[in-house]
Formats: C-alpha cells, structure tokens, sequence
C-alpha cells in the first residue's frame, strides 16, 4: 500500500494544478490562480517564478533535466522556466514564445524527443508546435467548438483530446493529416490523456466517469469508474506499465493496469481537489491538490 503525504506549497486558493519532475528530483507546479510557477527540491526548499498578474500558468511539462515549459493560457504564451546561471538560485523566465492567434487560450502542452514543444488552443480549435527555432505553427483541427484540451506525444507522434467534441484526435509527424477516435458514449468529455509504456492511449473521461484506452490497433474501450460522479481529471502513464489519474470529485489517486483493473487511494484532506499528476523518476507519485499542497505517494516497502 502506498503512503501518502501532503506539503504545503502556498496559500489555500492559489491553486496548484499542472505539475511535472524533471530528471534533477525537482517538482514543477503550475499556481493558476496566482500567476506563478513554483519548483519543489528533492530537500523540500520551494522557488517560485511570478509570471505577471494577468497571467494563468496551466499546464506543464518536461524542457530538459532541470527546466520546463508552461502555458500561459490568459498571456497566450508558451514560457520555458527554469534557473538562471546569473540569479543564483532563483528561477525566471527564460523564453517566451507567443500565440500567433489572438486569444487562443493555449492549454494543455507535451515536448517530444526531437526538441519540439505541442500545445493544445482551448478557445481557437487549433494545435500549436513550436520548433527549434522557436517559431510557432498552428494547425486548425477541422472541426468547431471542440475544446482542443490535453495533449501527450509519443516518438513523432501527438494525441490530444477534444472535450466538447467526443474524440481523441492523433497526429504522426507535423504535416500528417489527423485521425480521430469517436468515443463511444456522447458528452464524455476527454480531458487528461497519456501514452503507456505498452503503446496505448489511455484518457479521463472528466464527464463520463470513465478511463479510455486506444489500442494499438485501433479499438477504442471505456472503464466505468466505481463513481461516476468522480470526475477523472488528469493521467499519466507509469514507468513500470499502468496509469496514474486523479479523480476531481472523489478526492481520489487511482492507478488502472493495461488490461484495466484499477487501485484507488483516498486523499488525507478532504476536498484537495485533485488535478495533475506525475510520476518521478524514483517511482514517486506527486499529485497538485488545489487547495495548496502537493501529495506524495511512496512506492512500497
């Protein structure tokens, strides 16, 4: 059984939401509601980076071995963060990329092998890479008022969920035209989803209480959680095989297996508010509760 602790990282209301670990040990957390990102050492010190008053840090994911990229969702642009050789200890802003679409609500957001960073635009029905460069395309999805929410990359390839559009769309290489997965069930809305060490695609259905997993041949299936009231919210896979996901409106952890049998954990604070989640390179599970902290989940003895 694993053993779950909470740390305070701010202020109740300051919400932690997106997170990641860089191979370092630090753990990277989005404050969305307070324009901040902030960096937890393996020692437990605490760093943040204010990124402005108007800003909403979302989500984030890996750079390189100690920084990351974040989505600015009100600036409508993409950050990398990490530290400066010139301010000691401290973390800031390294880029920053714009959003050549006005208001595109950049939000969800993967980095692939090849140094390219995706994100996914909330309010323009549209995807975004950024290159080497530097330099920003967008391509449109084909389809309106979709939500174009999560995204996850794999090798060339990157998988995004459409929350009001019942689908898991999927691209291979940046010029390649995108295929779609109609989920079975209307109104699922998809939002957090992750690629298995198996080769899957597994996705939380935040409206339909359920996880979804994309074979590798193509077949789409859906596994009902115990609660379908429980609100899965974000999922990542696991080193070892499975997916961690957190569960919004249960206050829950779960872990699901490849073929689908599934482990919850409740949350020590009642009502955390559970949303993104990590796994370390140690095996360490983080989780940012909204409330203010981060939980741990230690692998077991």
């Amino acid at each position: 059984m694993r053993r779950i602790v909470e740390h305070p990282v701010t202020e109740v209301g300051a919400g932690p939401y997106g997170i990641a670990v860089t191979e370092d040990g630090a753990v990277w957390f989005t404050l969305v509601h307070s324009g901040r990102v902030g960096r937890r050492d393996p020692d437990g010190s605490l760093l943040f980076a204010d990124l402005g008053d108007s800003a909403q840090p979302s989500l984030i994911t890996r750079a390189t071995d100690e920084s990351v990229w974040v989505t600015d969702t009100t600036g409508n642009r993409i950050l990398h963060i990490g530290r400066s050789p010139d301010d000691g200890d401290a973390i800031r802003i390294l880029n920053e990329v714009a959003v050549p679409t006005m208001e595109a609500s950049p939000f969800g957001i993967t980095s692939l092998y090849d140094g390219t960073v995706w994100f996914t635009e909330l309010a323009a029905d549209a995807l975004g890479r950024v290159d080497i460069m530097g330099r920003v395309t967008e391509f449109p999805v084909g389809r309106t008022d979709t939500m174009v929410s999560m995204i996850a990359g794999s090798g060339e390839s990157v998988w995004f969920t459409l929350n009001q559009g019942n689908a898991v769309g999927h691209v291979r290489g940046g010029d390649a035209a995108i295929q779609y997965y109609e989920l079975p069930r209307a109104a699922s809305g998809p939002v957090g989803i992750t690629v298995a060490e198996d080769g899957a695609v597994w996705f939380a259905e935040v409206l339909g209480g359920a996880l979804g997993r994309i074979g590798r041949d193509g077949v789409v299936t859906e596994f009902p959680l115990p609660d379908r009231d429980s609100k899965p919210h974000a999922i990542t896979a696991a080193p070892t095989g499975g997916c961690w996901f957190t569960l919004w409106g249960s206050n829950q952890v779960g872990f699901v297996t490849d073929t689908g049998e599934l482990t919850l954990h409740d949350l020590p604070t009642a009502a955390s508010e559970p949303h993104g989640i990590a796994v370390a390179p140690d095996g360490h599970v983080w989780v940012a509760l909204e409330r203010g902290m981060l939980a741990e989940l230690t692998p077991p003895a």
